[in-house]
């Protein structure tokens, strides 16, 4: 009897460390939500081929742009709320506006479909899009706007942002939690 008493005490000190390590633990990993939730609520995403993101409404998708400055290149890679995956669009082209520094000019710039054998993408349905301006050539910065995009059923219009930092800091000031 003095066995199974001791058994029985010695089972219900262990069952109570193990229910507080198991307590502590989540409550370590409850912080760590936390902080990640907070985290997500200002968060910035990594543009996947090294260019300029911005966002799409709130976090539904994003776009990259990619600029080759020695050739006035710009490339549009359209892209999901987390900006990993691409995202195909059935337009034929984004229109932009851009405005340099220094210039009261606007350059309406068609950035049209561009297909790719690799993925499958044909133009009416692709991510990626792409146009040349020499009035880019060797631009560091500009102010720009997308005139119109739709993405998954939901059209986004007027969407500014700058070159290169993007609108995701000023999306999040709009946008806080």
């Amino acid at each position: 009897m003095k066995i199974q008493y001791t058994v029985v005490i010695w089972t219900t000190i262990l069952a109570i460390v193990f229910a507080q390590l198991g307590c502590e633990k989540k409550g370590a990993h409850h912080g760590k939500q936390e902080g990640t939730h907070e985290t997500h609520a200002h968060h910035e995403h990594t543009a996947p081929h090294g260019g300029t993101l911005v966002v799409l409404g709130d976090e539904f998708a994003h776009v990259e742009f990619v600029l080759e400055k020695a050739t006035g290149k710009l490339t549009g890679y359209v892209l999901d709320g987390e900006a990993e995956d691409s995202v195909r669009l059935r337009q034929e082209a984004i229109e932009l506006n851009i405005n340099r520094l220094n210039s009261e000019k606007t350059l309406a710039l068609h950035l049209t479909a561009v297909a790719n054998i690799l993925t499958g993408e044909t133009q009416g349905d692709t991510s990626q899009f792409s146009g040349q301006s020499d009035e880019l050539i060797g631009a560091a910065e500009f102010h720009a706007e997308i005139v119109s995009i739709a993405v998954k059923g939901q059209t986004f219009a007027d969407v500014d942002f700058e070159f290169p930092e993007g609108n995701e800091e000023r999306h999040e000031e709009h946008h806080e939690h």
